[in-house]
Formats: C-alpha cells, sequence, structure tokens
C-alpha cells in the first residue's frame, strides 16, 4: 500500500505537467487570441515589444521567431489566411499596396513551420527599397509557387516534416513597419495597410 502511494504523487505531478504543456501548446497554436487586433486580413497586437505583454504572447512571440523590438520602434501585422481561407500552396494571390509612413517596411513569407521558405530564388520577401513600383509609385507582389513575372515572392512546402504540421495554413505573411508613424501606433485596427487577394487556385 505504501508503495502505492509513494507511486502517486510521481504520476499526480507528471499529469499536471502533461496537461500544462498541452495547454501551452494550444494557446500558441492560436495564436495571439484575445490581445489580437484586426485590419483586414491582418492580425496584430498592441502587446508585441511592450513591457505589458503577458506571459502568452511573450511565448508566442518567442515560438514565432518575430524578434519583436520596443512597440515605439516597430509594428508587425501577421496574414494566414484571405477571406477566411487558409494561405494554400495550391492557390495563387496578389499584394497590392504603396508607400507606408514608416522609415522602412517589409513582407516576408514563412512557412508553417516558422522559417523562411526555401526556394531557387533565395528571395524571401519584399521591402520599401528593393520593390519594383509603378509609375504612380504602387506596387504588386505576386505570391504563389509558380513562377510569376515582377515582383514574385515564392512559396513552396516548409522544410519540416509535413507529419508535424498543426496547422491549417501552409505559409503565412508577416509585414514589418519599423519606425511606424502615428497611425500605426494609435490605431492599429484602421491604419492603411497592403490588400492581399486570391486570384485563383489549381
Amino acid at each position: 500500500m505504501n508503495k502505492l502511494r509513494a507511486f502517486r504523487w510521481p504520476l499526480a505531478v507528471l499529469l499536471v505537467l502533461a496537461v500544462s504543456v498541452l495547454f501551452l501548446f494550444l494557446t500558441i497554436k492560436h495564436g495571439l487570441g484575445k490581445s489580437s487586433l484586426k485590419n483586414g486580413d491582418w492580425y496584430t497586437s498592441e502587446s508585441i515589444g511592450s513591457a505589458d505583454a503577458d506571459v502568452m504572447v511573450r511565448a508566442v512571440i518567442a515560438i514565432s521567431g518575430l524578434l519583436a523590438s520596443t512597440r515605439e520602434d516597430s509594428m508587425y501585422y501577421h496574414l494566414k489566411s484571405v477571406g477566411g481561407q487558409p494561405l494554400s500552396l495550391n492557390c495563387r494571390y496578389r499584394i497590392e499596396g504603396d508607400d507606408y509612413d514608416a522609415d522602412w517596411w517589409s513582407i516576408t513569407a514563412y512557412g508553417w513551420d516558422y522559417y523562411l521558405i526555401p526556394n531557387q530564388e533565395k528571395r524571401y520577401s519584399f521591402n520599401n527599397e528593393n520593390i519594383i513600383r509603378g509609375d504612380d509609385g504602387s506596387w504588386v507582389i505576386h505570391l504563389s509557387a509558380e513562377q510569376a513575372d515582377g515582383n514574385w515572392l515564392p512559396v513552396g512546402p516548409s522544410g519540416a516534416p509535413v507529419a508535424s504540421k498543426s496547422s491549417k495554413n501552409d505559409f503565412d505573411l508577416l509585414l514589418r513597419l519599423y519606425t511606424p508613424g502615428d497611425a500605426y501606433l494609435q490605431q492599429p485596427a484602421t491604419a492603411s495597410l497592403p490588400v492581399v487577394a486570391l486570384e485563383g487556385c489549381s
């Protein structure tokens, strides 16, 4: 009987740890949760880079690799679906935009495993300095696995094994704005952002 009691405490501790790890995993998988703000199909959080960020926001940032700096210096917007449909390798997307009130901005594609997507072009993002613009200063990025003309941002399978995939989207986008203007700092849910549209799927 004493031996059974001796085993109960370690088993109880292991069970509590297992449940805690599962809860943390599900929370991180869900993302920023209640702290997130929506702007079109983009999501952000006023807590990212802030001293007020709670432990869950900090965990999401640590796992997803945003490397967030202070909120006054940067804003981050995340997109993983268009019109409620997860970003898919079988589809082609069009990103339209213009200049934004920030010293520097970039749009980067990441695999579902949070790493840059391997591709022969070794092209992982576009920014305000290397993007090809129209005569009016506006620009278009073609986001697809199939090669496209102009500003083509290649996507493809993530480097991690497919068996370990736990998300519905095949990849996602991260918009970084460094030294952003007041609109992003004070009204992040309504500030001007690139528009991502679905062009078609195979």
